[in-house]
């Protein structure tokens, strides 16, 4: 099952707009910060996740969409595969993080993918300011999870971090929000939950 909102962020507007468990503090931090014209190679989003579950190989990504305001017409919709790090020094980062029976995973834009980020970045600032004003955009993190235990947990606290240049350092977008909760009220609920590890049906970000 594909766990989305980890990450939600505007492209255009208000970040008030954008999740109501984003900490008052960070949103003062990312007052300054424009996912326009950020440089892609410094993007880092990490996810500290229970023991219960596992987050595979190439199952994490970034979704772009632009909406025009008055009618929600999509404009521009891209997805962006991420790679996990295993740097030791980019972990040690969030080592104060860390709690018992929990892990870190942080991941990056490939390289492979840096030009193409670029790309949708100019083609945005492209716009006038009028035609940006039409419109809103929002990015997103999704990743796709499986359960490790037999049964579903009864809770799944996850809390999310963003990094970018001007950050200079990780701040938290949520803390402990419980997926189980999240996953029950989203419009296109699952009852099955997350799938147990040794299932092959999760899908990859492409």
């Amino acid at each position: 099952m594909v766990l989305r909102i980890l990450l939600l962020l505007p492209l255009l507007g208000l970040l008030a707009a954008a999740c109501s468990h984003v900490p008052l503090a960070t949103m003062v931090k990312l007052r300054d910060f424009d996912l326009l014209k950020t440089d892609p190679d410094g993007i880092r989003v990490a996810v500290r996740y229970p023991d219960s579950i596992n987050i595979p190989e190439g199952a994490a990504g970034m979704h772009l969409t632009v909406r025009t305001k008055s009618d929600g017409v999509l404009v521009l919709e891209e997805k962006v595969a991420f790679e996990e790090m295993l740097s030791n020094a980019e972990k040690a980062e969030l080592g104060a993080e860390l709690r018992d029976g929990t892990r870190i995973g942080i991941y990056r834009i490939p390289p492979e993918n840096i030009a193409f980020f670029r790309s949708f970045q100019e083609f945005m600032l492209s716009k006038s300011k009028a035609e940006r004003e039409t419109m809103e955009g929002n990015m997103s993190v999704s990743v796709s999870g499986c359960r490790v235990s037999r049964q579903m947990p009864g809770k799944i606290p996850v809390s999310t971090y963003l990094k970018t240049s001007e950050l200079g350092s990780y701040v938290p977008l949520m803390r402990d929000v419980d997926l189980v909760e999240v996953m029950a009220d989203a419009p296109d609920a699952d009852t099955t939950g997350l799938l147990p590890c040794d299932k092959p049906e999760l899908p990859e970000m492409n």
